[in-house]
């Protein structure tokens, strides 16, 4: 509160009788409070956020009385600030709560000082000339500190509240992780918390370390059109989405700005009753991302990478027994032998692998007949070339 450094009571060179004519100034504006008050609520029902039902008439009239009443008062003396400021601590904070705008209450409280000061010329005489532009900053400065009193209990009420409502629906998501995840009621009250369909699909990002940071900043900027809901546990942190389709083998799944980060990302096949599961394995994924990543690491595109580290964990250590098993051949060969292997797994294509390596068919009919005579894998059989792929990723 701005305590005016100009006295609300004469000065040494202000005459007592000046002092004496502005209680007197003061108190019969207090007798002009009810054509005050009409006038307020008159000119505050024209503003955009007040007009309608959003107010009752007889809220705005006993606020607007009490108001005027407090500024008057406040206007006469110091003494009577507290209790204004009080007022006005306790009116920002419950327009705050009935949703008004901060700038249709700032109109309104804005109404107080004209009204007031037309009523107070109304009353003066050309003698009180002098008193009156000795006065007028005096009035302003009340009037300026009910408003920021107001201004300020306001913006305080609805940061609170913005942050009570965000901590309510960041409780809704996290409940969607726990065990309560599987219940219809969980998914059905996520749905109304965030307005989203209780029957979608969703896809979901985990990252750690800087991917964490990258996928925080995707959370802060969502829209209706591309909802985006942030979660956060233990070293991971989670992004997800509604989809409109599974797809396998396409990224059509991946809102923008994902499609950079080397983060793991899987699709809940159970839309967000399956949240969790969808959750740990994007996770496990995240955990396959390499240095040279520039993309997501999904099931659909490194679903060898991810099989081969859950073999190596038990000891299937397959890239070693494939170079064992190719340890036979001169460095020049195993060379002609990878490379032309690994295109022809990509397309699965002996004509398309020899346009693509500018060699003749049977060149590489021949390369693939020694890669069998060596290794014992025919490229022909699905199975076995699952082995090679898994082998190699």
């Amino acid at each position: 509160m701005h305590i005016p450094s100009v006295p609300l009571r004469p000065s040494l060179d202000e005459p007592e009788a000046s002092e004496g004519r502005w209680v007197l100034l003061v108190t019969e504006l207090k007798g002009r409070l009810p054509a005050m008050q009409k006038l307020f609520v008159e000119r505050v029902q024209a503003i955009a956020g007040y007009s309608g039902d959003s107010f009752a008439v007889e809220e705005l009239e006993n606020s607007a009385v009490v108001s005027i009443g407090l500024i008057l008062n406040s206007m006469a003396g110091e003494e009577h600030y507290p209790r204004m400021v009080e007022f006005a601590t306790g009116l920002g904070a419950r327009r705050a709560r009935q949703g008004v705008a901060a700038e249709a209450l700032m109109s309104a409280v804005r109404l107080d000082f004209p009204i007031i000061w037309s009523t107070l010329l109304r009353l003066s005489t050309s003698a009180d000339a002098s008193l009156m532009a000795s006065r007028a900053e005096d009035v302003w400065r009340v009037v300026d500190d009910y408003a920021s009193a107001i201004h300020s209990s306001y913006l305080s009420t609805r940061v609170a509240m913005a942050q009570q409502e965000a901590g309510v629906k960041q409780e809704f998501i996290s409940a969607l992780f726990s065990a309560q995840g599987r219940h219809v009621e969980t998914r059905e009250r996520f749905s109304r918390a965030f307005d989203v369909n209780a029957d979608a699909q969703y896809a979901i990002a985990a990252g750690k370390g800087r991917r964490s940071e990258q996928l925080r900043k995707l959370a802060a900027f969502p829209t209706p059109s591309n909802p985006i809901f942030l979660h956060e546990s233990a070293d991971y942190t989670y992004v997800f989405w509604p989809i409109t389709e599974i797809k396998f083998g396409t990224q059509d799944a991946l809102p923008t700005g994902v499609a950079t980060i080397p983060c793991g990302v899987a699709v809940s096949a159970d839309g967000l009753m399956g949240l969790a599961s969808a959750a740990r394995v994007a996770a496990a994924l995240s955990e396959l991302a390499k240095p040279t990543d520039h993309a997501p690491v999904t099931v659909d595109k490194h679903w060898a990478r991810l099989a081969r580290t859950r073999l190596d964990e038990t000891g299937v250590d397959l890239r070693a027994l494939l170079e064992l098993q190719l340890g036979s051949c001169r460095a020049e060969e195993l060379e002609r032998l990878r490379e032309t292997v690994t295109c022809f797994l990509l397309n699965g294509n002996v004509a398309v692998t020899a346009e693509t390596l500018f060699c003749h068919r049977n060149t590489i009919l021949n390369r693939l007949r020694r890669f069998k005579e060596v290794t014992g894998i025919d490229l022909t059989v699905p199975t076995e070339i699952a082995r090679v792929v898994i082998a190699w990723a």
